[in-house]
């Protein structure tokens, strides 16, 4: 196979996607807090609707680039988060700011699957591990870039920066499609047939089995990550935090995920590893219990620590699976970003409920721990039916 060109572009790409998206996300939540006076329960119910758009759009997404072409769906995804963002921004109204916000919701789907597959298509099995690796770190790190200066950002540039800043950074994106589109059919033209690729030793009878466990515990992580995110305005109203000093504080684990995301892109030895695995959604289970149930400032950054190694290794196994052995990376890209959808809509759904229905600030601790602790021993399940004989 002939070495594939730089994809350095698609990188910058990739890491102006995740500050935007999540500048406007994270703290779009802020706003609502603050302009329409949400609380934990109100921003809980609008997380969970966004992953409930996202599950079959990110499933469509991949599809859609995988037949029409990827660059076209980036150019459908970026024009509709522009006009999804300036719905919110042009009529400043909260119907608006919701329906504007479940518009991006859907067309962000078609910008991930295809950014996931076109660093990884065109690569040689032993090129892929550092290309998968590479990329969760851009994600990772400008993400945790984004809710590290993302309040300082907010009070200084003001709450309309949550809608002009991500359309400035889509429209640049959107550019780039074309001259990117060009290079990338000039490679085509002159490439030889791809004819699929050996499995990693490791991995050699084993993906499927590895692939179903990442597959569980990917949603079930998001599930976590998106409750903690939707209460994070009601945390730093509990410790009277600012926006930037809140975004600063529980930037943390983002930033260990970021630490994380290296140490598992350049020690390989964690693959096909369940302990490794299973270890890691322990330790997702106990710190996000003590996130959202600890008001203590060391406990919040202990926990912290914790939740950034395992949503790492959690994260890495669904990713690196899921490209590992395929060659269809549109269409896995976009189940990979499905069963994000179905974290993202079910942590927050489930909070929400029962929330609503108890009144008690500790129930989304309780309700959704419990369903990770039925995740993790699904996972312990099917391990074990892998290992019996026969």
């Amino acid at each position: 196979m002939r070495p594939s060109p730089s994809k350095f572009a698609y990188f910058v790409i990739e890491g102006a996607n995740s500050f935007a998206t999540a500048y406007y996300f994270n703290y779009l939540l802020f706003l609502l807090r603050d302009r329409y006076q949400f609380g934990n329960l109100h921003n809980l119910a609008v997380v969970a609707g966004v992953g409930l758009l996202y599950i079959p759009a990110s499933w469509f997404g991949g599809q859609f680039g995988q037949k029409h072409g990827y660059f076209n769906s980036l150019r459908l995804g970026f024009t509709g988060m522009i006009f999804a963002v300036c719905l919110g921004w042009l009529l400043p109204s909260l119907s608006a700011i919701l329906l504007g916000l479940a518009l991006w919701s859907a067309s962000i789907c078609f910008t991930w699957p295809i950014l996931e597959a076109l660093v990884s298509e065109h690569e040689e099995p032993s090129n892929l591990l550092n290309r998968v690796g590479l990329y969760n770190v851009v994600w990772a790190a400008t993400m945790g870039l984004a809710q590290l200066v993302g309040g300082w950002l907010f009070e200084r540039l003001g709450p309309n920066s949550l809608f002009w800043l991500p359309v400035g950074v889509h429209a640049v994106q959107l550019l780039a499609t074309w001259p990117l589109k060009a290079r990338h059919d000039a490679w085509l033209a002159d490439a030889p047939p791809v004819t699929g690729h050996a499995l990693p030793p490791s991995a050699t009878g084993r993906p499927a089995y590895f692939q179903r466990l990442a597959w569980i515990a990917n949603p079930l992580a998001y599930m976590a990550i998106n409750t903690v995110n939707a209460v994070i305005p009601g945390i730093a109203a509990n410790l009277g935090l600012g926006i930037a000093q809140a975004g600063a504080l529980m930037s943390i684990w983002q930033h260990v995920r970021t630490l994380s995301f290296v140490v598992l892109w350049r020690w390989p030895a964690w693959h096909y590893r369940f302990g490794w695995f299973i270890g890691s959604f322990a330790l997702l289970l106990a710190s996000f219990l003590l996130l959202l149930l600890t008001r203590n400032h060391a406990l919040l950054i202990t926990a912290q620590i914790g939740f950034g190694w395992g949503t790492a290794l959690i994260y890495y196994s669904s990713l690196y699976y899921a490209m590992d052995g395929s060659d269809t990376h549109g269409e896995h890209g976009g189940i990979h970003e499905s069963l994000i959808g179905i974290g993202i809509c079910g942590g927050p759904a489930i909070s929400a409920l029962t929330l609503w229905l108890s009144g008690t600030p500790a129930a989304p601790a309780a309700a959704v721990g419990t369903v990770l602790l039925a995740g993790g021993l699904w996972c312990w399940r099917v391990q074990r039916r892998e290992q019996q004989p026969g």
